[in-house]
């Protein structure tokens, strides 16, 4: 069996939507319902994502090519030791992200994240996104490398709670899971946002990751392919999320937790609808 990760209540913000605790500012922001907040994704090297312009909505649809702006891990880590966000860290636990260009960008940001992990609940790493050119999703392609980085990141973190994060392209996601979980990693996030395109309103054309209630039934059936192969593993739900029976239909096929993302864009409030829904689910 493996280990669990013990929330108050089983919702997540989402790595990306959330930045950096911003929301940890607002005034009246449920968090008696968060479980707990993932960070964005820090990288070895800083990153000044994409040029404009970056996202688009459109009936429900939204398109994000953000590219994983972040500070990288050197500056990141001096604002940790500066305490600046402590803030968060009195208000709920705190899900570390990491990532990566390549295989030893991996390895190195977790060295030198590794003195502050006392901090964090998890590290979720970002095997997933499709906003760059190097790293994310195509970290995967190579599967005997993926696996083996997998291998050499537990051994470098024996008793961190970790968390990969996988979409649904490049095969099956229950076969990235089952490598996962053969490597002694604790849970999956599934999925991220998947490719797509669209033009705005000045008919420029954005290729970039996709998301909205449009995801719901894939991580649904992502969610049910991964625990039906793995009964153990820790399944965090993420896609789709913005109504209560949304996040009610993904712990039915087999999550533990659920995610929410794009949704807090419209209304931060969907937390504390939502979570006060999943407690009540949960109490059947």
């Amino acid at each position: 069996m493996l280990s669990r990760l013990e929330l108050k209540v089983p919702l997540i913000i989402a790595s990306g939507p959330g930045g950096f605790g911003e929301y940890a500012k607002i005034d009246g922001f449920p968090w008696e319902y968060v479980g707990a907040y993932t960070l964005k994704t820090v990288t070895y090297n800083q990153k000044y994502g994409n040029v404009p312009p970056r996202m688009y909505t459109r009936d429900g649809y939204m398109i994000n090519r953000i590219g994983l702006e972040n500070p990288g891990i050197e500056k990141f880590s001096s604002t940790l030791e500066n305490g600046e966000y402590d803030h968060l860290f009195e208000k709920t636990k705190v899900i570390l992200s990491l990532g990566g260009d390549d295989y030893q960008e991996y390895i190195e940001v977790t060295k030198k994240a590794k003195p502050y992990l006392g901090k964090f609940a998890a590290v979720e790493y970002n095997f997933s996104c499709p906003n760059v050119s190097k790293g994310g999703l195509s970290i995967v392609t190579d599967m005997t490398e993926w696996q083996n980085l997998l291998l050499e990141i537990r051994k470098e973190l024996p008793d961190t709670f970790l968390i990969a994060k996988l979409g649904i392209e490049g095969g099956f996601i229950e076969n990235f899971a089952e490598k996962a979980a053969q490597a002694g990693w604790d849970g999956v996030t599934v999925i991220n946002t998947i490719r797509g395109l669209m033009f705005n309103d000045d008919r420029e054309m954005l290729l970039g990751g996709l998301s909205g209630p449009n995801l719901l039934p894939i991580a649904a059936r992502a969610v049910y392919e991964v625990r039906k192969k793995l009964p153990d593993i820790y399944i965090v739900a993420s896609g789709g999320v913005y109504r209560e029976e949304d996040a009610e239909q993904l712990l039915k096929v087999g999550a533990d937790a659920v995610s929410i993302g794009s949704a807090i864009f419209q209304d931060e409030q969907v937390i504390f609808r939502i979570g006060k829904h999943i407690l009540e689910y949960l109490k059947k």
